[in-house]
């Protein structure tokens, strides 16, 4: 049974490691985004899916296609510096597969401000 055990926390490690990874990643990024309107805190990370919220804190037309490149950017500097992460999930927004984009009939609708208004 210590087999076990020291497999947990190897595992266990090597998640805390790319949790770190992502986050100072994301951090390296703020800045950045800050001064073009947009903004990412990392959620969680695991099974190497990170989870971060993203959000456009400038007013702006098109919130949710703007809020959606700026996940997609992020997505793929955090997939080529982090190879280990398999995908990067934004917890507060839909599904490319929900959204419907190439459906007949298909409306944009606006995100809700940061704060809720």
């Amino acid at each position: 049974m210590p087999d076990l055990q020291e497999r947990v926390s190897v595992c266990s490690l090597k998640m805390a490691d790319l949790a770190e990874r992502v986050a100072a990643k994301i951090a390296e990024m703020e800045r950045y985004l800050a001064r073009t309107g947009g903004h990412v805190e990392l959620v969680d990370v695991e099974d190497a899916i990170a989870r971060i919220r993203v959000s456009v804190t400038r007013p702006r037309t098109g919130r949710l296609v703007a809020t959606l490149q700026l996940k997609s950017g992020i997505e793929r500097a955090l997939l080529d510096d982090v190879p280990e992460l398999r995908s990067v999930e934004a917890v507060n927004l839909p599904p490319y597969t929900v959204l419907g984009w190439d459906q007949p009939g298909f409306t944009p609708v606006e995100l809700p401000e940061k704060d809720g208004g």
